[in-house]
């Protein structure tokens, strides 16, 4: 795990947040539309002899409503599941639906009969031995080779999927279980990035077992309650047998499994499609969809909503734009907003186990809950107007099943108490400078200043001023260290984050569950002795923290999962070795007569919906 920079990417809780508060609403309702339809007057009968006599004769049948869709984006180089982009995979989801669908954190069968349970017997864990040289996966996540000369015993995940009978590809032909094996055979190939290569490094068996059954055997040592998600996405054999991957992303016209079918791509231009006659779910609404890729400058995408050139921009060039575009739309009904908390939190860390001998007053978890009390989250999240943000309290997004507000130790911003606290540990400005210094304090001479380093990005310049201020007016110095990307970031004793040289350091972070819990465990410390790989950067050591996070990393069932996460969190929140401050939400713009649109961070498209979506022409903005 790396630290994460904010860019236009999506990430994965379905939150509506409220404009006035942090700007971020869903202006509108998402109420399914009835189409209009033309009213329909009976020819008037020749005779009354006509009249009297009964006829089997109908009125004529309405003439259906024709939806159609602009959607405008940037346009992906290609179009694939193991060539994962932003953009591609908006793209992606509108004609090819994968196995099992990731909503709300959760999984959705869409080609299999049902999702594999332990108690339905289609998953289960065994006990295997693993040797000098075989390859195992460590609690971290990490794929290794066993080099210890006894065997080692490890679990092992199977897992079994069902295909539904009947599914077929848009050009007619039936989807076997076959074609499920030749995406996994793809997602070995070198030109293959994205989730799935991940999952194939980590699958020790991957096969046909009956007519329509599959089974997945992961590496000893790798459990994980996201098994649902690991049948590989099916590619016709009938089309692509014996064709490289680097081949097959050439296609412009790729076989559909989703709601819509790609019926021309014009580069440089648009992709048009239509809805999918073997479309295994339900008929989509609209009749026909297209995506376009205008080449305009960040201003000028309001006037294409406004023009009706587009219905919907796509959060890959819009979440380059000003908020305070979109913003003034909204008030003028000439567009709504849907955003979602993502999990990229931006988080100040405080070195609790500083590398030599110096001074450390942040080993002090009352002085980091002192400093916590007088950083004001809320006015952070506004700081920056061209973006939206929403103050965070932990590492778990709001929305999440996971996340339990009675499970956060939440600490308000209040500069009083912040100060007092400061005051009672010793913590005193006797000298009138403005800066608090030590006073009969353990380990610190009196008169020493409490005036702490802070290592930034450039990039977070912004915020980094913000928190100085309010710190500053509690009586703590601030000395804001700026550090370029390259060297801040990398693995190494020269980074001050790595190398754990830092007092205070502010930098994002992806908050992927339940991996992120790993960044505090006490082995994941970087040192010499690791090669300074850890992510633990503020030092920090918790026998209980571990043994939840443990139990979340190895969990194969959700809500076991989610129970250790919060008692993760309970911990983390508490010992305050990090201070967690926004959440960056992905987010998009429609034209008010758009509905059905549900952002979904969990979900791998903005569109993943979109059978469901249609439009409602008579409304009034």
């Amino acid at each position: 795990m790396r630290p994460w920079r904010f860019t236009a990417l999506r990430f994965f809780p379905v939150v509506v947040l409220s404009v006035a508060v942090f700007g971020l609403l869903l202006i509108g309702c998402n109420a399914t539309p009835t189409p209009n339809s033309p009213t329909v007057t009976p020819q008037p009968t020749a005779t009354l002899m006509a009249l009297a006599t009964p006829t089997s004769a109908l009125p004529p049948t309405p003439a259906p409503v024709q939806q159609q869709l602009i959607v405008c984006s940037t346009e992906p180089a290609s179009v694939h599941p193991f060539a994962s982009t932003p953009a591609g995979d908006d793209l992606l989801a509108l004609f090819y639906e994968e196995p099992m669908e990731h909503v709300g954190y959760r999984w959705i069968p869409r080609l299999v009969e049902r999702i594999p349970t332990l108690a339905g017997g289609d998953v289960i864990t065994t006990m295997v031995s693993v040797g000098m040289g075989a390859r195992y996966v460590e609690l971290s996540g990490a794929v290794a080779i066993y080099t210890g000369e006894e065997k080692l015993l490890l679990p092992q995940l199977v897992v079994t999927f069902t295909l539904q009978e009947n599914l077929h590809w848009s050009d007619g032909e039936p989807l076997t279980a076959d074609d499920v094996v030749l995406g996994y055979r793809l997602a070995q190939s070198d030109e293959a990035y994205g989730r799935w290569p991940a999952l194939v490094e980590r699958t020790a068996y991957f096969g046909v077992v009956g007519p329509r059954q599959l089974r997945w055997e992961g590496l000893p040592g790798y459990l994980s309650a996201d098994y649902p998600g690991f049948l590989f996405p099916p590619q016709p054999v009938h089309r692509w047998s014996g064709e490289t991957l680097g081949g097959i992303l050439q296609d412009r016209t790729p076989l559909a499994t989703g709601p819509f079918q790609i019926v021309a791509w014009e580069s440089g231009r648009e992709v048009r499609l239509t809805p999918n006659p073997y479309y295994n779910g339900a008929a989509p609404r609209l009749t026909a969809l297209t995506v376009r890729f205008p080449q305009t400058h960040p201003g000028g995408w309001g006037d294409l909503l406004r023009s009706g050139e587009c219905d919907v921009l796509l959060p890959d060039p819009i979440m380059q734009t000003e908020w305070e575009q979109w913003d003034v739309m909204v008030d003028y009904g000439e567009a709504r907003l849907w955003a979602d908390p993502a999990p990229v939190v931006l988080r100040l860390d405080f070195n609790v186990a500083p590398v030599g001998d110096l001074p450390a007053p942040l080993r002090d978890t009352q002085t980091r809950v002192g400093i916590a009390h007088c950083i004001d989250r809320g006015r952070l999240s506004e700081a920056l107007p061209g973006e939206a943000l929403l103050p965070a309290d932990s590492y778990i997004p709001p929305g999440h099943p996971a996340y339990d507000i009675q499970s956060v130790w939440r600490i308000p911003f209040n500069a009083e108490i912040g100060q007092s606290i400061l005051t009672e540990i010793g913590w005193r400005d006797e000298d009138g400078d403005g800066v608090r210094e030590a006073h009969n304090i353990d380990g610190f001479r009196d008169g020493t200043p409490l005036s702490l380093t802070l290592h930034l990005a450039p990039q977070y310049f912004v915020s980094a001023a913000h928190i100085a201020a309010d710190l500053e007016t509690c009586g703590v110095g601030v000395r804001p260290q700026l550090t370029e990307a390259q060297l801040l970031y990398a693995s190494d004793a020269v980074s001050p984050l790595f190398g754990r040289t830092f007092e205070m350091v502010l930098f994002g972070w992806r908050a992927e569950l339940p991996q992120v819990c790993g960044a505090w465990l006490s082995e994941r410390i970087p040192n010499i002795e690791n090669a300074w790989e850890g992510e633990n950067f503020s030092g920090y050591t918790s026998a209980a923290y571990d043994a939840a996070c443990r139990r979340a990393l190895t969990a194969v069932d959700t809500g076991a999962q989610w129970r250790a996460l919060q008692e993760a969190q309970r911990i983390l929140t508490v010992d305050l070795p990090t201070l967690f401050l926004t959440w960056r939400p992905f987010w998009f713009v429609a034209n008010p007569k758009v509905q059905g649109l549900q952002p979904d961070a969990s979900a791998y498209s903005t569109l993943w919906n979109s059978e469901e979506i249609s439009i409602m022409d008579n409304i009034t903005p």
